[in-house]
């Protein structure tokens, strides 16, 4: 947020919310608030000193809070609920505001306070201070060794963050315009950010691209920028790049490269749908991240145990030829003595008898073969979950909203939960309990027909349960984790050629060999594809099938 909607911002609050009552304090992210207000009906606003995302501004989304409060939270519920908003206070071209309270109570431990927000990137903070100007609890702390410009801790001074040394936008004349001109076109907006305070990363650039003609141009686009500043003359929105990136803007910036513009009534309500986006952008990315990394343990585990058993079969299969090696050793009793270490190869142990030798390997051979059907069941059940988790790792990289993403958590925490410590408190019903996973299928058409695409195991499960008719064609990428694919055929008539090419193009569309080619895919009717018992989401057994390449 740049110093020109920041302005705008700062005077739609004090006309939107001065004198509203402070009726709650939520601390929903480690590095911003949001107070409840109460005056002209019910208003939420949100200061965030977040070095990437760090604003002010009304908003109407609702953010889920932590189980408990952090400190600084504590602390402003327990002095500034009940406070009233006396003014709002914004240094001119620059991103430091102050918030000032009052209290009408008699029995206030402070009768006036103020609210810093330095909304400066990674300096940002929220400082709460009492009348005198003593900080009485800030957001961060910054002890005297972290920091030899200032220090901010309770019970000391506020000050506010020393001006820097650039020249204030007001302040830069033609020379300044012409040392910035003379860095050259390509280097004009970085030497305006380097150079010039209170202009935001896109007013820099919408200025650099007007003013590249001549020193003159570039300094009379920042007395324009000046002229719009002092007279307010903004009007907010969100600009769209050519690629496709959004930002904020305090007013139309064609020059600067936004082709499309998106003006709101009011900076609050841009920098409310603006930020809201990127927060849930933002939210998007942690949530996959903690996934996907959840996922890859899981996997590295399961592989490991596949590792191992793939170990106890080989053993096994030594074990079975005890029966080749007890056979020889019978039919060849009256050549062997105790004391031997080896007949025709075989290793025999000399403190025992022939016979014993003998019985050894028979009973080897037995153990071997009970254990053989165990551990092949178990190796296929440790593949399935490779498989299984392989799949889950596909359909996160396909999710794109964050519902389709909770999904993956949800069919994830669901198969695999989570190790919980027993409670030895007294079990109450939660109220958090998670929602049911929901089934994702997409339904296309091609040359009339209806095709099914599951979305996410859940999803490929209904198709199979529910969806499929026994003469439908079912349709799978050979081996690899993805979706299942469904054509619908309607009753009497063939499935075109070109249809079933399409529905395995889809199928390898949708599964983790998307831009491979050569990909063979499992062609089966529906009637011959099913579930089997213990099956995890979107695992099945073929009993007849045949293969299509998709090229």
């Amino acid at each position: 947020m740049d110093a020109f909607l920041l302005k705008q911002v700062i005077a739609e609050l004090a006309t939107e919310i001065s004198g509203a009552l402070v009726s709650k304090v939520h601390q929903p992210g480690e590095k911003e608030i949001v107070l409840e207000l109460w005056g002209r009906g019910e208003k939420r606003l949100l200061l965030s000193a977040d070095p990437e995302l760090c604003r002010i501004h009304l908003t109407t989304r609702k953010i889920p809070n932590p189980p408990s409060p952090p400190r600084f939270c504590q602390f402003l519920r327990k002095h500034l609920e009940g406070m009233r908003i006396a003014g709002f206070f914004v240094a001119p071209y620059d991103r430091s505001v102050r918030i000032d309270f009052v209290s009408g109570r008699p029995d206030a431990e402070h009768a006036k306070t103020s609210l810093y927000a330095e909304l400066f990137g990674r300096h940002a903070n929220l400082i709460y201070a009492d009348a005198d100007g003593t900080i009485l609890e800030p957001l961060r702390s910054v002890s005297g060794e972290e920091s030899r410009v200032r220090e901010v801790v309770p019970g000391i001074p506020y000050r506010p963050l020393p001006r820097p040394a650039r020249v204030f936008l007001p302040d830069v004349t033609r020379d300044d315009a012409a040392r910035i001109f003379a860095s050259g076109w390509e280097g004009i907006q970085k030497a305006l950010m380097d150079t010039v305070a209170g202009l935001g990363r896109e007013v820099a650039r919408e200025a650099a691209a007007r003013g590249q003609e001549s020193p003159e141009a570039l300094h009379e686009v920042l007395r324009y920028l000046v002229r719009r500043y002092e007279e307010s003359d903004f009007a907010p929105g969100i600009g769209t790049l050519a690629s496709g990136k959004r930002r904020i803007l305090p007013f139309p910036c064609p020059a600067a490269g936004f082709a499309d513009f998106l003006p709101f009534p009011t900076a609050n309500a841009a920098a409310d749908a603006f930020y809201a986006e990127v927060a849930e952008a933002r939210e998007i990315a942690v949530l996959r991240q903690q996934i996907k990394s959840r996922i890859a343990a899981l996997l590295k585990k399961e592989r490991h145990k596949l590792e191992n058993v793939g170990g106890d079969e080989e053993r096994l299969a030594e074990g079975l030829q005890g029966t080749t090696s007890g056979e020889t050793l019978k039919a060849n009793l009256g050549s062997l003595k105790k004391g031997m270490d080896s007949f025709q190869g075989i290793p025999l142990d000399p403190a025992k008898s022939p016979v014993e030798n003998m019985n050894r390997y028979f009973r080897l051979a037995r153990k071997a073969k009970g254990a053989t059907e165990i551990v092949r069941k178990r190796k296929r059940e440790v593949a399935e979950s490779v498989y299984y988790l392989e799949s889950l790792e596909g359909t996160l990289e396909a999710a794109q909203a964050r519902d389709d993403v909770i999904a993956v958590r949800q069919e994830l925490s669901s198969s695999f939960p989570p190790r919980v410590k027993p409670s030895t408190k007294k079990k109450s019903a939660r109220r958090d309990a998670p929602r049911p996973i929901l089934p994702q299928v997409e339904k296309v058409e091609f040359r009339g027909y209806a095709i099914l695409i599951g979305r996410n195991n859940v999803g490929n499960d209904r198709i199979i349960k529910e969806l499929s008719a026994p003469d439908d064609l079912w349709l799978h990428a050979q081996g690899i984790p993805g979706s299942h694919v469904l054509v619908k055929r309607p009753e009497g008539k063939e499935v075109p050629r070109e249809v079933i090419e399409e529905a395995a193009r889809l199928a390898v569309l949708h599964s983790k060999a998307k831009g491979s080619r050569n990909v063979p895919v499992f062609l089966a009717q529906a009637r011959h594809v099913s579930k089997f018992k213990g099956a995890r989401p979107g695992l099945v057994r073929i009993a007849k099938y045949s293969t299509v390449s998709v090229r």
